[in-house]
């Protein structure tokens, strides 16, 4: 049966309760500790410490701190243990464990007197994984940089937070060339100052794939143009994956290509595929095709449709008396006198040899007419080396309610054989 009037306190002294409570809390702390004298010796040390270091707490016991610290010299410690006072200090140091391996540490110290001794308690936490975490990531990252400045382009990192706040949290050297900016121009530089290099007509096609590609989380891929610092127009692809952090963030990770050579390579092979290749005005192929599209968005619109169709009057002559250099030399200067006088919205096409078309949008036939008489009369008025003048024989016609791109070559084909059947140098219907 419990005593009511038996407490604690009648049976332990104060001192024997402040020693139970300390060495409780020593032992239960869920960090690794040990108590040193001011001459380097253990007072004490705590289970989990001498786990840390593999040695029983009584092996711990006859112990100096040098024994184990190898970062710092006997004499250097020993100087430490005299400056320690009843403010904390914080310090990296490396162990030798009792296997011989090393551990990185962290050592929290406080100075106190505890029955009339001066002691250091130090608090110890093993940061070995963390050291070896962070030389992992210092060479992560010292490899990236390694690969940014290889790869063509730039790495990029774009965000977007939840609160729709953007920003780029990362991007290589290669970045600054893009835009011909200098490294340290781009030092502070916010997402707008970049975002407002894009063309204004190619950023909402840009923006809308962004917002795609966050919503579904899927690959973005994109090719826009933005202004260099030299003025120019630059063409660059973008590829880059998204991902969600944990505050709901967005963040695409990619690259930059400046692919502007490939671009205006690209635009060579397809004018070459659709020129003619002496005088540089749409070949026979490429005239067809917009035959075809002019018809249709005539009939679609209901607006009138000219085609003019002329032919270099004896050209064969000036082919076998002066060579086919100067007979190319002709050609060329004729097309180019026709491009001087039509309209930007006209199309001019070779259709073979001596053989041209233009066709004249939204053009009745009477307009047509007074367009072939000019053009007529500044190829007859044009004085050409070696050959003096040459002129040119016309047929016109205009588009017929649902008729085909075949029929209406036709009918301009027949105007024009009749403007040579009657002597050359005019203008048919």
């Amino acid at each position: 049966m419990d005593n009511p009037g038996l407490n604690l306190k009648s049976l332990i002294d104060d001192e024997t309760i402040e020693t139970i409570l300390w060495t409780v809390l020593f032992e239960q702390s869920g960090d690794a500790m040990v108590v040193l004298r001011q001459d380097g010796s253990v007072y004490r040390a705590n289970q989990r410490y001498a786990d840390m270091l593999g040695y029983t707490p009584e092996e711990l016991g006859s112990f100096h701190v040098w024994d184990w610290d190898i970062r710092f010299s006997e004499q250097e410690l020993r100087q430490m243990l005299l400056t320690v006072d009843n403010s904390s200090a914080h310090f990296d140091t490396r162990q030798r464990r009792k296997d011989g391996t090393i551990t990185d540490a962290e050592v929290s110290t406080n100075g106190a007197i505890y029955k009339g001794e001066n002691l250091i308690f130090c608090i110890v936490r093993d940061t070995t994984e963390r050291k070896y975490t962070e030389e992992r990531l210092r060479q992560n990252k010292e490899l990236l940089e390694r690969i940014a400045t290889q790869v063509p382009g730039a790495l990029y990192q774009y965000r977007i937070a939840p609160d729709g706040t953007r920003s780029f949290p990362y991007f290589s050297e290669g970045f600054a060339a893009l835009g011909g900016l200098a490294q340290e121009e781009l030092s502070g530089t916010d997402v707008d100052d970049i975002m407002s290099r894009l063309l204004p007509e190619d950023a909402p096609e840009i923006e809308r794939k962004t917002q795609e590609s966050a919503s579904t989380l899927s690959h973005f891929h994109a090719e826009f143009r933005i202004r260099h610092n030299d003025g120019s127009i630059r063409w660059i692809e973008c590829r880059s994956t998204p991902e969600k952090e944990a505050d709901s963030s967005i963040i695409w990770t990619g690259i930059l290509l400046d692919i502007t050579q490939r671009i205006q390579a690209e635009e060579r092979v397809r004018i070459m595929a659709i020129t003619d290749g002496l005088t540089g005005i749409n070949n026979r192929q490429e005239f067809d095709r917009l035959l075809e599209h002019e018809i249709e968005r005539a009939n679609r619109y209901h607006t009138p449709l000219a085609l003019l169709m002329y032919d270099l009057d004896h050209f064969k002559q000036v082919n076998d008396r002066y060579g086919h250099n100067t007979g190319d030399m002709a050609l060329k200067t004729v097309t180019s006198l026709v491009n001087d006088n039509i309209r930007g919205i006209d199309i001019h096409g070779r259709w073979g040899g001596e053989e041209f078309m233009v066709l004249l949008p939204q053009t009745g036939l009477d307009t047509a007419m007074d367009v072939a008489e000019k053009l007529r009369r500044t190829i007859a008025a044009h004085p050409f080396d070696k050959l003096g003048s040459i002129t040119a024989s016309f047929g016109v016609v205009e588009l017929a309610p649902h008729e085909s791109s075949k029929s209406l070559a036709q009918r301009v084909d027949e105007a024009l054989y009749r403007a040579k059947e009657l002597g050359r140098n005019r203008v048919e219907v």
